[in-house]
């Protein structure tokens, strides 16, 4: 009985390894994925992309193209700068980016691969690159590990220069441009006391290079004067919204000055507006 029942469990098994196996041909050979030869990949990419209509080459190699130019001021190689950046690989697998985290960054270039050391400093304040960096100016044959960046791999970087942090007075060492206004004065007539009353004085860039208005002051707290937030590029303007709201008794004609500081020569424009307040 013993060996009966020995003789079924060796017919059952040998059924069900057979009936497992029967679909695979016996001479069934499973090979690995070739391994991806990145350098070379790399190199194909950055001889192909230099070819392209726009692309610079620097002598170090590293490739670029202006997406948005500007005459403004260039950090140094020991700036500390505010950007904007999106990176990713030639496949276009994006690896970090500012952008998608809707928060500009802010470094040292003695801080990053040498690829952002030498692109920035060819970037002027309010410009916006695409730099394509060689391995031997990004992360070389160590790549960066836990990430998509592999070894021998050149990385891709859109790069938008907001600020140059570690220069003292932004407004005296940027280029100097001039400017034009629709008006210098503006004359209310007559308005009541403890009203709003607002007028705009438009302001064009009738310079070469970036307009940046670094402040607005008025001369009584009664008016309040609006600043334009970013610099105007040449040829195109802005506004300066001012309002006057005079107070309960201040009566008869009013004359208020608003001075408005910019990198121009000479630094100072005065606008000035006037009211006949009335009674309410």
């Amino acid at each position: 009985m013993k060996n009966r029942y020995l003789g079924l469990f060796i017919l059952t098994f040998t059924l069900v390894v057979y009936s497992c196996g029967s679909d695979l041909p016996l001479d069934l050979e499973i090979k690995e994925a070739p391994a991806v030869d990145y350098k070379k990949a790399g190199l194909d990419f950055l001889e192909k992309n230099k070819t392209r209509s726009g692309v610079a080459t620097t002598s170090s190699g590293l490739q670029y193209e202006i997406l948005k130019k500007s005459e403004g001021p260039k950090p140094s190689a020991s700036s500390k700068v505010k950007v904007h950046y999106h990176g990713t690989t030639p496949d276009g697998d994006v690896f970090d980016s500012s952008v998608d985290r809707g928060t500009p960054s802010e470094f040292g270039l003695n801080q990053v691969i040498k690829g952002w050391t030498e692109g920035l400093q060819l970037m002027s304040l309010g410009s916006k690159y695409r730099f394509y960096i060689p391995q031997e100016l990004a992360y070389g044959a160590s790549g960066k590990s836990g990430t998509v960046i592999k070894p021998f791999m050149p990385l891709v970087f859109d790069v938008e220069m907001l600020e140059i942090l570690d220069d003292p007075n932004p407004a005296k060492s940027a280029s100097l441009t001039s400017l034009r206004f629709d008006k210098m004065n503006h004359d209310f007539g007559k308005i009541k006391e403890d009203t709003d009353n607002k007028t705009v004085f438009r302001v064009t860039n009738t310079g070469k290079f970036p307009l940046t208005i670094s402040d607005v002051k008025a001369s009584c707290g009664c008016t309040t004067p609006s600043k334009p937030t970013k610099p105007i590029a040449p040829g195109k303007s802005d506004k300066i919204e001012v309002v006057f709201h005079p107070k309960v008794g201040q009566l008869k004609k009013q004359t208020k000055t608003i001075r408005v500081k910019a990198n121009t020569e000479p630094e100072e424009t005065v606008l000035t507006i006037t009211g006949f307040v009335e009674k309410k």
